[in-house]
């Protein structure tokens, strides 16, 4: 039952992460007028120099939303988990990190970005796991 727990757990996490993901990564799209003319990501050569030519806020903006993403599922699996252990939120940031290298090798980024995308997943997830433990620690204090 604890097996079955965890990886509902992640998948709840994961799910309400990417929803975090997506929603940040659309209001950049609202913000940012060069998005209104973005190229078919089939016409390799147009796409590649749409994104060369992406502002760096637009860049700091997709960081911020795979990090935050990625500290509340990991967050939310560690409190739905139940485990003390950072199981779930390690296993949230390998998903994401996995997610995020695809996302790098379909997608041309600068270097300066695919670095911090790489080294941002563990530590956030295991900030959302800190603060999960946190959480618990502080609702089971006030019973």
């Amino acid at each position: 039952m604890s097996f079955l727990r965890n990886i509902v757990s992640v998948i709840i996490g994961i799910a309400v992460g990417g929803l975090v993901v997506f929603l940040i990564e659309r209001s950049g799209h609202e913000m940012f007028s060069v998005y209104s003319n973005v190229p078919d990501i089939g016409e390799k050569e147009a796409f590649s120099t749409f994104v060369g030519n992406l502002p760096i806020k637009a860049f700091l903006l997709l960081l911020l939303a795979h990090s935050l993403g990625t500290v509340i599922a990991a967050f939310i699996a560690t409190l739905l988990s139940g485990l003390s252990r950072p199981i779930p939120a390690i296993t949230i940031g390998v998903l994401m990190l996995s997610a995020g290298v695809i996302n790098l090798i379909s997608i041309p980024h600068p270097v300066w970005y695919q670095i911090s995308e790489i080294i941002l997943y563990f530590p956030a997830a295991l900030l959302g796991y800190k603060l999960s433990i946190e959480t618990r620690r502080k609702i089971t204090s006030l019973k």
